[in-house]
This record gives C-alpha cells, structure tokens and sequence, in this order.
C-alpha cells in the first residue's frame, strides 16, 4: 500500500511539473513570436507558424514528461518526495533556458541549431556568444519570465492540487505521443520553414542522428565499379588518386582584357581578393531585394565583370579559403578543420609565391578562428596580419570593447595600406577579409551611419512598405554601408599608387548575410563575383552560374596564356572555369556544404537537390519544387561517390601527390567531366542548332546580329562566325557584322584573315572609322607598330579629332621608342579630350 501511495504522488507531482513546463514553452512560443516580428519581416502569416507551433510544443513536452516521470521516480526511491521535486525542478529551469538560448539563436539567424554546434570547438562557441552579445538586458530579461512562469506555476499547482482525469489524461498524452508524430506545417518559403518547429526538440534531434550515424562512405580505390555518374575515362575509379588529372588550363578572362595593355606589362599583374563578409546577391544590383546600400561595389560591377549568379561552396565561412584559393574537398567539418592533418594540396596562394609573388592576408579578426591561420601558414604565405599582429604593431583593439570581432574594417584598411608600402617585391598577391557585417552588426561613428542609411532609402525611392522592410534590418544594412564605405577609401588609396594601373580586382562574399531571410534553398551560397581592373578592355555582365570552386584555375589559365607563367602538369582542382556564358546557365556539377556537420545538398546542370526534396533550378536562381524520381536518385548517387572519394583522399592523404607523373593521369575526373555542357555536339551541330533556333524566332538582322555578338563576347568564335558569314552573304556592305567578323579571329591571332575583312571594309567604305580601330589593333598585336602608325594616319585623315585615333598613334609612337612623337600626340588628346579613359595611362608611360 505503500507504494501505491508513493506511485500516486510521483505520477502527481510529474503531472504538476510536465504542467509547468508546458505553460512556459506556451510563454517562450510567445517569446519567439515577439522577437521575430521585431527583427525580421518575412512574408508569411506568422501567427500561423507559430500556432502550429504550439503543437510541436505540446508533443515536445510529452517527450519531457516521460523523462520527467522517469527521473522523479528514480530520485523520489532514493532521495525522498522533496528532494525528487526541487531537482526535477531545476533541470526543467536549465531546459527552458537552454530553450531560449536556441530560440534567440533562431530569430537571430532564422536557422534553429542543429548539428553545426558540435562542428566548432568551444572556444569559438565562447568567441561567438561573448561577441554576439548573447548576455543583454533582453535576453535575461525573458529568462527571468521563463523561470517565473515555471517555478510558479509548479508550486501554485502542488499546493492547489492537480485533478485526477488530467494525470490521466497526460499519461494516455504522453504514451500516444510515442507513436504518432505532429505533422510540420509546410512552408511556403525557406525562411519560414522552421518557425513551428521546438527549437530544442530540432537541437536534440539533430544531434542525436549526428551521435549515432553510422559511416557508409568507404572508399575502395582498387574495387570500386563503375556507374553512371562517370563520363569521361573510367579507369579513374581504380586510381589511387581518383581527384588527380593532367592539368590543362583554359584562358576564358583575355578576350575581356587591353591586350595592348596586357603586352606593354613587364611583370604579371597584381592580384588583390576582397571577401566581403557576408555580401551576398540580394544586396548588388538594380534589382536585388536590398539593394543601395553598397553603392560603390556596385559601381565597380558595372564598370568591370560581374557574374550576379555565383556561388560560394558552403553556407558559412569555414569553406572560403579552401574552396576560393585551391578548389580543394570539404573533408569531414570542412578542410581547415584538419589543422596538421591536412592532406597534401596546391593552392593559388603557394603557386604564385613559388613564381615571385609576394603574398599576403589582411583581416581584423583572429585568424586561429575555423584555423584560417594554420591553412594560410601551410600555403607558406608571405604575411599573415590578423587581429593579434595588428595589436602588436599598432596597439589597441577596438574589438575587446566595442563588440566587434576585431579592428573594423576602415582601420583594417588604414593599417594594412602603411604595411603594404614597405613591401618591395613585384607583382603581390594581396587578400582581405572584412569582418563588419557580422553579429552583432555595430559600426564605429553609429549615429553618423544611420543617418546615412535614412539618406540611403531617400535616394532609392522606396515605397513605405519597402522601407519598412529595409528598416528591419537597420542594423545589417547599415554595416554594408560601412565596409563599402571603407572599400571606396581603399581604392581611392590604391588609385593613388603606381600599382593601380597593373592590378586586378577580384570581389565576392563569403556567404549571405545570415539574419536577412533566404527566398530559397539556394540563396544561401547565392553570393556576387566581380573582376574589375583598369586593363579591362570592356564590362560586362554574365547570368551563367559558377563558384568560388572556378575561380582559382580561370586565374591560373589567364596568367598562363598572357604572360607565360607555367604551372605543375598535373592538378587536383575540383573546379573548373569560370563560365563566361551572358545568358542564364548551369554546366556545373557539385555539391554545397551547408554547415561543417551538413553535405546534404547537390546542384547538377538544372536540377538541385537539398533537403530530400529536388527542383528545377532557373532564370535568377529561382527554384520549383519537381518530382522526378530518377533525376533525383542520380543527384543522391553524385552526392554518395562524392562523400566516399572526399573521405578517403582527406583521411588518406590521396588528394594531390606530385610524384605521380602526368602521362598516368586521364585529362580530367568523372567529377570535373560532369562540369561541361550536356551533350557531345559538335562544332556544326552547334552552329545549326543557333541557325535553326534563330529561323525559328524569325529574328530581324539587327537581332541576328545581336545574338551573333553575344556569341562572340561569349568565346564561341565558330558560331559568331557562323552567323556573321549567314549575314553577310544578303547585307554585304554590313560592316558592323564584318568588324565582328575579323575581330574574332584577331582575338585567336589570326591576324592574316583579320586583316583581310577590314581592308574589304575600308576598300567598300574608306570614312568607316572602326575599321581603322580594329586593323589598328591587329597591327600592335602582331607586334607591327609602324603598320599600326600607317593605318591610325589615315584614318586620322578622315577623323582628325577622335580620340581613340590619337591614343592608339601614341601607342604605336611608344612601340617605335619615338616618345617626343609620342608626347606631342598626348599633348593634343588632353587638349582635345581631357577626360579620356586612357589618358592617365598615357602619361605615366611617358613619364613613369
């Protein structure tokens, strides 16, 4: 009878405690609500979320109760009723606050924590809630009502009792809840998929299927049989480095480049890398959802490269270096998370230092954060100034008081300007990280930056509505306008510099910016990559997709086929090139890594996988849900050979190895092969599929024409030429479509047959004055200055006064050493033209 009488008490307390605890999850539900409608504006009914959260409470409590009843009663055995209710008391206390840890961090980042906790050391973990601010009034403030609210109402309902059929029917609750699960609320967008879900109840869940998962990624070099994901020598299944090929590398940037410039450079040019911290591309462009607020990166888009469809490789910065610098593998938590045991890898970083570049990394931060510094350390960088060097040589650190993550980015800038003059050695390999808009977005000069936001959102025109939306998100916005701020600085140093005229500039993000809501799966990794330089010979906007992956073996290949540097036969790059292609495309294949606990999405050609559900990616990175079973089952077969060969090369040191001679490797790897148009057309089936698509839209000539540049700027010569000829045999006095003509094959140094098509132009129309240009250009490129001269005479004749005449005679004057020629010809195109784009130029050449 005995312990009748004490079941009876330990069923009644554990009912009174589950009633507790409900009650504040009912609270800290509201809590979210609050803090979600403050911080962000999502366009979903969030009271409908949040409702059905409420359910996925009530079953998350359930859950608590078995372990409540559980723990009480082992207590309640051992240590008496009293001592069984205080300390099943205070491990419901501890819950509901850790609840609201993962509530804060939800509506901070709209992503519940999950298995990307246990991917950082605790230090991190320390270094990112002590710089977030996770401490403040309102936190504890909530805290302190959750507490309340449960101790409470725990001993309200003891002294008062707790009815007999409501312990019943919490036990019938709880066994039931064991087998039947509350359907999810489905989400009309990404941003509001996770509002319903108990954030604790996702965290538990998360980790417990990270704890227990059991490996199945082996890898066996020597028995492993072919599929279908391969499409291009299969033999590489049996290799011992299956990532290993003979490198070839494929200048896309040149036909965008002053080849005049190019050739007068004595040296290669300077390279300067800007990471953005997290600019991604809803903040660039007419277009994008936040946009204005980084005004002078979006002048420099539009004056040089600019690719609006790019994508970093992982969801958060830990994959940047890896992925931007050495197209290298993700390993387990990513490859820096390796430190010492990293496998042997080339970068862009080390093969320019071993060809005389000096090279260096710039950033406020601490570095040993995600071992960024032991990565640069193993490329044998030049210079590595970080948050701690940066104290060390200047003193102070804003970061231990103002709650930034180290110096901000305008002294950043300042301080490694005056360390970047000491540096003697030519040309530089320059990288910076900015740090700025990251939590807790603060900015030095607060007030100032604000009041500029306001004068921003003016000078846009918004609606009010739109600028009730940009205003949410004050905060993140305004530190975009501080590091663009702090860019414009730098370049305005940099312009200043004798090196301004020979470097390029290369600006991407690292991610998006966390707090601002994603519209789609994808928009996490959906980041901007522009090259801008002063040898650019043109701008130019590209839709096609590529990623951070691409970036370092396109570099390689234009500095290869422009100034000769060679590079070792053979590579382990995972990507390829950056596609050049203007109209919107997807010929990659490769996986995204969301955090360094999830490799759980899959981007191939038009189809992209995350989440078990696959879409149809499109126009702009949209993506449309679609159901086709095979399509996805060959993603999931990419995604496994992907993670079998990944584990294995990092975990056995089989990524690169330069003893293997280059004759034993295939020109590429299945994985690399998969990166390349579907289809194996030819050159002809090419041109006749343009030709027919083209009869088929019965295009006008103007139009023809247009497609046909396009083409060309593009880097298919054969199908612009195609189409060029097509044109010409009904317009043959079209000398717009013949300049285009000869000018791809002076691009591909067929100067012979270029010339040919403008001196018919020139014989046909002696007054066309681009003819002149472009039979000009041959000349200099061919490296026959005075040719050039005789040609830039005569159409001076005719058009005395152009000014592109009279820099391409100074050109051709300097080529002949005749400088005091050359400086008469100046003289006169400042007189006639003063703001002529290559006049600076000009003049430091004359006078260097």
């Amino acid at each position: 009878m005995t312990l009748d009488l004490d079941l009876e008490g330990v069923f009644r307390d554990g009912g009174v405690l589950w009633a507790a605890f409900f009650a504040s999850l009912i609270v800290s539900r509201l809590i979210e609500y609050g803090l979600v409608r403050a911080h962000h504006s999502l366009d979903v009914a969030l009271w409908k979320h949040e409702l059905v959260g409420g359910l996925h409470d009530l079953e998350f409590s359930l859950f608590v109760a078995v372990g409540i009843i559980g723990g009480y009663l082992t207590l309640f055995s051992i240590a008496g009723r009293s001592v069984a209710f205080g300390v099943t008391l205070a491990g419901l206390v501890v819950l509901i606050v850790g609840h609201l840890v993962l509530i804060r961090y939800y509506t901070t980042t709209l992503q519940p924590l999950g298995l990307d906790f246990w991917a950082y050391d605790l230090t991190e973990v320390v270094d990112t809630v002590q710089t977030s601010g996770a401490g403040n009034v309102v936190f504890w403030g909530n805290a302190l009502v959750l507490i309340a609210v449960l101790v409470g109402n725990a001993f309200f309902l003891r002294a008062g009792g707790v009815p007999d059929k409501a312990l019943y029917a919490v036990g019938i609750l709880a066994l039931l809840n064991l087998f039947v699960s509350t359907s999810a609320l489905d989400a009309d967008r990404p941003a509001a998929e996770h509002l319903a879900l108990n954030k604790t109840a996702y965290f538990l869940g998360e980790s417990a299927a990270w704890a227990f998962a059991s490996s199945s990624t082996e890898y066996q070099p020597k028995t492993e049989p072919t599929d279908n994901v391969a499409s291009a020598d299969a033999s590489v299944r049996s290799r011992e480095y299956p990532w290993m090929y003979r490198a070839n590398y494929e200048d896309v940037l040149g036909p965008f480049f002053d080849q005049a410039k190019l050739d007068a450079l004595d040296r290669p040019p300077h390279v300067v890398v800007i990471v953005f911290e997290g600019l991604g591309t809803t903040f660039i462009g007419e277009e994008a959802r936040y946009g204005g607020m980084t005004p002078f990166v979006d002048s420099l888009a539009r004056d040089g490269l600019y690719w609006k469809n790019f994508l970093s490789t992982t969801g958060r910065t830990f994959g940047l270096m890896p992925s931007l610098f050495g197209a290298l593998p993700f390993a387990e938590r990513g490859f820096m998370a390796m430190g010492d045991d990293m496998p042997r890898h080339q970068t862009l970083i080390r093969l320019l230092g071993e060809r005389g570049y000096h090279t260096s990394y710039y950033s406020g931060f601490d570095t040993a954060f995600d071992n960024v510094d032991q990565f640069l350390k193993r490329q044998e960088i030049d210079r590595l100034v970080d948050r701690s060097e940066l104290h060390r040589r200047f003193g102070g650190d804003p970061g231990a008081t103002e709650r930034y993550w180290g110096y901000p980015d305008k002294e950043m800038f300042s301080l490694a300007t005056s360390i970047i003059d000491t540096v003697d050695r030519q040309p530089r390999l320059d990288i910076f990280h900015t740090l700025q808009s990251h939590d807790p977005f603060v900015v030095p000069e607060e007030e100032d930056y604000w009041r500029r936001f306001e004068q921003r959102l003016q000078a846009l025109n918004l609606s009010e509505d739109e600028a009730a939306r940009y205003r949410t998100y004050q905060s993140e916005l305004t530190t975009l306008l501080y590091t663009d701020d702090a860019l414009r600085q730098f370049f305005e140093w940099y312009q200043s510099q004798p090196a301004y005229e020979n470097t390029i500039f290369m600006i991407t993000g690292d991610h998006r910016l966390i707090p601002i809501p994603q519209p789609t799966q994808i928009a996490r990794y959906h980041v901007p990559f522009l090259l801008y330089s002063p040898l650019l010979a043109e701008s130019a906007t590209f839709a096609s997709v590529s990623s951070h992956a691409d970036v370092g073996p396109t570099l390689l290949g234009f500095l290869q086929a422009q100034f000769g540097l060679s590079w070792p036969e053979t590579a382990h790059w995972l990507g390829t090139r950056i596609d050049t292609a203007r109209q919107f495309r997807n010929v990659h294949s490769r996986p995204l890594m969301r955090n360094k606990n999830q490799l759980i999405d899959y981007l191939h050609k038009d189809y992209y996988q995350a989440d078990d559900q696959l879409y149809r990616l499109s126009e702009g990175m949209a993506l449309t849900p679609v159901n086709n079973p095979d399509k996805q089952a060959d993603l999931e077969q990419r995604m496994a050979r992907f993670k079998r060969v990944n584990q294995y090369v990092t975990q056995q040191n089989k990524l690169y190895s330069p003893e293997v001679p280059g004759h034993e490797l295939p020109p590429t790897t299945p994985y690399r092969a998969a990166s390349a148009p579907d289809g194996p057309a030819s050159p002809q089936q090419a041109i006749d599929t343009v030709l027919a698509r083209i009869d088929e839209q019965d295009l006008n000539t103007t139009e023809q024409f247009q497609v046909a540049r396009r083409k060309a700027f593009d880097g298919d010569y054969a199908v612009a030429r195609a189409l060029c000829r097509r044109l010409l045999q009904t317009s043959p006095d079209y000398h717009d479509v013949r300049t285009l003509l000869g000018r791809t094959y002076a691009w591909t140094q067929q100067f012979d047959t270029a010339r040919d098509h403008f001196r018919t132009i020139l014989q046909r129309n002696p007054a066309y004055y681009d003819a002149y240009n472009a039979l000009a250009d041959v000349e200099l490129w061919a490296g026959r200055p005075r040719a050039a001269l005789e040609t830039i005479n005569a159409g001076l004749d005719r058009h005395p006064d152009r000014a592109d005449f009279l820099a391409k005679k100074a050109k051709a004057l300097l080529a002949l050493n005749r400088s005091a020629d050359a400086t008469q010809v100046v003289a006169t195109l400042e007189q006639t033209a003063p703001d002529y784009d290559e006049l600076p130029t000009l003049k430091n050449r004359l006078h260097p």
